[in-house]
C-alpha cells in the first residue's frame, strides 16, 4: 500500500500568505493630515474641509465667522484657533455631531433658534465618544445635548442660555439615553436645568452651575457621581428623582432660593451617599420625599455642613431609613421641618455612638467626651405650628414665638411630639475649608455712620436731660423766691 503525504507549501507561498494575513489583521495606519480653514486660506468653509478630510484628520478653523448649521459626519478633530464663531443668527440648531470619536474644541457657538418644541440647540451630539471642550456657547436655547450618545465628554465649556423666563428656557446641558458621559469643569448659566434622563454611570465634577431653574435634575439614572461642584443662585440646587446609586460629595449648594429653594431634594432615591457637602443660605438645605423608596435600602447623609438656611432638613413624615451621622446643623432658622402630621423618628440619627451637631442643643457634656449627655430633641411648639403655616416663620424671633415655646415648656400637655431624637449629639463642629471662622468685618463707612447715629442719640439725650435739669432748677428757684416773699 502506498502512503500519500501532503507536500508542504513552498517558502514563497508561506511568505505571501503571511503578507495577506498581516494586511487583513493589521491594516496600515493612514497618516493624519491637518487641513486649514481660514477666510483667506486653502479652505474658506468648514464644509469644504470636511468633504476633503479623511477619518482621523485634524481640521484647524482659524478666527472668523462661519454660518450654521454645521454637520459633522466624519470622525475628525475640529480645533478652533483664535476663537472662530459658528453663528446661527437666531435660527435652528447650530452644530450637529453625528460621527463617533469627534473632537470639537475652541469655538464660539452663538445665536440658536428659540423654539422649545424643536429643541434648538448649540451643540447636538449623536455619536459615541465625542469630546466637546473649551467652547463658549452664547444666546442658545439648549446648550449641549447628548442624544443617545454614550461615552461623551463635555469639559471646560461656558454655556449661557437665552435671557428668558425660566419656564421658557432650554436646558444648559441635557444627557438623554447616554451612558458613561462626563461633565467636567463647565460653567452653566441662564438655562432651565442640567438634565440627566435615563443615563447611567454619569460623572459631574468641578462645574459652576448658577442662575438656572434646577442646577441639576436627575430622572431614572444609576450610579452617578456628583462631586466638587458649586451650585448657587438657582431656584433649586439639585432635584434627584427615581434613581439609585448616587454618590454626592464635596459640593457647595449656596443661596438656592426659588419657590421651593431646596439645596438638594430627593424623591424615590435609593442607595444614595451624601457626604462632605456645604449647604448655606437655601430655603431648605435638604428635602426628602419617599427616599429611600425600597424597604431594604438606606441613604447615608454624613459630614455635611448645613448652616444659615431657612430650614436645615425638611421631609415628609413617611420618610424612613436614612442614616444621619456627623452632620453640622448650624444656626438654621429651623433645624427640622416635617411637612404633614408625624415625625422623622423612623430615620437613624446616630450610629456607633456618634450623632450630629445641633447649634440649639442646650444639654451638657459632663464627662468631656464630646458627646452630649442628654439627647437632642426637636420638639418646639412654634416650629410645629410653622410647619403647618410657613408664614408664621416671619415671627421666628419675635416675643410671640418665645411665649408660645415657654408655654409649651411650662404645660407639658401643649408640648408636641418630638420630630427628631438624636441620642448622641455632638458638642463641637469643624468648619469646612474655605469658610471663614468669623463673620466679615464691619466696613469703615458703616462704622462711621453707626458712630454718627450713636453720637446724635447721646447728644439728644444729654440736651434733654440738661433741659430737664435746668427746668427743675428754675422751678426750685421760683418756689424759693415765692416762699421768701
Amino acid at each position: 500500500m502506498r502512503t500519500h503525504m501532503m507536500k508542504a507549501p513552498s517558502r514563497p507561498i508561506m511568505i505571501a500568505i503571511l503578507i495577506v494575513l498581516m494586511a487583513v489583521l493589521f491594516p496600515p495606519v493612514q497618516a493624519q493630515d491637518v487641513l486649514i480653514v481660514a477666510p483667506n486660506g486653502t479652505y474658506t468653509t468648514i464644509e469644504a474641509a470636511l468633504t476633503a478630510a479623511n477619518p482621523g484628520d485634524v481640521i484647524e478653523v482659524h478666527g472668523g465667522t462661519y454660518p450654521a448649521p454645521l454637520v459633522v459626519d466624519k470622525t475628525v478633530s475640529l480645533i478652533g484657533v483664535n476663537q472662530p464663531v459658528i453663528d446661527g443668527q437666531g435660527k435652528g440648531s447650530l452644530v450637529l455631531i453625528n460621527a463617533p470619536q469627534v473632537v470639537f474644541s475652541g469655538f464660539i457657538v452663538r445665536g440658536s433658534g428659540q423654539s422649545l418644541a424643536h429643541e434648538d440647540t448649540g451643540i447636538v451630539i449623536q455619536g459615541s465618544q465625542v469630546t466637546v471642550s473649551d467652547n463658549r456657547l452664547e444666546d442658545v436655547m439648549f446648550g449641549i445635548y447628548f442624544a443617545d450618545a454614550s461615552g461623551g465628554l463635555a469639559q471646560n465649556n461656558i454655556i449661557q442660555g437665552k435671557r428668558l423666563e425660566e419656564s421658557m428656557r432650554g436646558d444648559g446641558i441635557r444627557v438623554w439615553y447616554s451612558n458613561d458621559v462626563q461633565l467636567i469643569g463647565n460653567e452653566i448659566t441662564h438655562g432651565r436645568d442640567t438634565l440627566i434622563w435615563y443615563a447611567d454611570n454619569i460623572t459631574i465634577r468641578d462645574n459652576h452651575i448658577h442662575h438656572n431653574r434646577y442646577g441639576l435634575h436627575f430622572m431614572y439614572n444609576e450610579n452617578a457621581v456628583v462631586e466638587n461642584n458649586i451650585i448657587e443662585n438657582n431656584a433649586v440646587g439639585a432635584y434627584m428623582m427615581y434613581s439609585t446609586g448616587l454618590v454626592m460629595t464635596g459640593n457647595r449648594y449656596i443661596n438656592n432660593r426659588g419657590a421651593s429653594g431646596y439645596g438638594i431634594a430627593f424623591k424615590d432615591m435609593d442607595h444614595a451617599q451624601v457626604a462632605d457637602n456645604v449647604f448655606i443660605g437655601n430655603v431648605a438645605a435638604i428635602y426628602l420625599d419617599n427616599s429611600p423608596s425600597l424597604y431594604d435600602e438606606h441613604n447615608i447623609i454624613s459630614q455635611n455642613f448645613i448652616a444659615y438656611n431657612d430650614v436645615g432638613l425638611m421631609g415628609l413624615p413617611s420618610v424612613q431609613r436614612n442614616i444621619f451621622q456627623n452632620n453640622t446643623f448650624l444656626e438654621n432658622y429651623q433645624q427640622i421641618s416635617v411637612q404633614g402630621r408625624g415625625n422623622l423618628l423612623g430615620n437613624i440619627w446616630n450610629q456607633d455612638g456618634i450623632g450630629n451637631y445641633w447649634s440649639n442643643y442646650v444639654g451638657y457634656d459632663r464627662d468631656g467626651d464630646g458627646i452630649g449627655d442628654m439627647p437632642y430633641r426637636a420638639e418646639k411648639l412654634f416650629e410645629s405650628l410653622a410647619d403647618s403655616e410657613p408664614i408664621l416663620r416671619l415671627f421666628a424671633f419675635s416675643p410671640a414665638s418665645q411665649a408660645i415655646d415657654f408655654a409649651a415648656s411650662a404645660f407639658p400637655s401643649l408640648r408636641p411630639d418630638p420630630k427628631v431624637i438624636d441620642e448622641a449629639p455632638q458638642m463641637h463642629y469643624i468648619l469646612p475649608a474655605g469658610i471663614p471662622e468669623s463673620s466679615p468685618g464691619v466696613s469703615l463707612p458703616f462704622l462711621v455712620f453707626t458712630l454718627f447715629l450713636l453720637g446724635t442719640g447721646i447728644t439728644i439725650c444729654v440736651f434733654t436731660l440738661r433741659g430737664s435739669g435746668e427746668h427743675r432748677s428754675s422751678r426750685k428757684s421760683l418756689e424759693a423766691v415765692q416762699t421768701g416773699a
